[in-house]
């Protein structure tokens, strides 16, 4: 550092203390971003999912088909079903929940076919035939980002409606990267190429 002091991990009293209010923070402006989950299979992804879309202030976080998402008003799944959704979600979530706007919604290609129509880019993120690496992807503007299931990836009706398809590149034997974090990957360098959407972080 410039004067010679050493660099301090700011204590998370330090951290809570800069925080807004529920109610401040709910009036923030949000960036222009849809996420959307369509059949993940790993709820510890989910919650995950919803740390980093709060962490990205994303206008909403979609969880489609098998996707499992938290206990919500009038649930229609058993009991036992929704509890476990919800206490396994929002063990990786920590506090996100109730600060990332979400919806579930069965069929996710119906979700990015109105968004697509509202004029957001659909970018799914997946290994495909034809894919643009990540760092020579343009993610500048109103984004739709899609990732799908941690086997299957995403459907192929999706591919067909995507504007680009962005893969991330792996060095290592795995496969591919967890999705969840690819998420964040995704979303960070897209936060970067908009300049955080002139959103000054808390």
């Amino acid at each position: 550092m410039p004067d010679g002091t050493r660099p301090r991990a700011l204590s998370t009293a330090e951290l809570v203390a800069r925080k807004p209010g529920p109610e401040e923070f709910a009036r923030l402006p949000r960036a222009p971003v849809h996420a959307v989950f369509s059949n993940v299979r790993g709820l510890a992804n989910v919650g995950l999912a919803f740390r980093v879309c709060d962490n990205l202030r994303v206008e909403r976080l979609w969880l489609c088909g098998i996707t499992g998402y938290p206990l919500r008003e009038d649930d229609p799944r058993p009991p036992e079903i929704a509890e476990r959704c919800d206490r396994e979600i929002r063990r990786t979530a920590v506090m996100a929940v109730p600060f990332v706007p979400w919806s579930y919604e069965p069929d996710a290609v119906e979700v990015v076919k109105r968004l697509k129509e509202e004029g957001y880019r659909v970018v799914a993120v997946e290994q495909a035939e034809g894919s643009i690496p990540l760092f020579s992807a343009d993610l500048r503007g109103r984004l739709c980002l899609v990732f799908g299931h941690e086997r299957l990836g995403v459907e192929a009706e999706i591919l067909k409606l995507a504007d680009a398809v962005v893969e991330l590149p792996v060095w290592g034997m795995a496969n591919s990267i967890n999705v969840a974090m690819a998420l964040a990957i995704v979303g960070f360098e897209a936060a970067r190429q908009n300049a955080g959407w002139g959103i000054p972080p808390l």
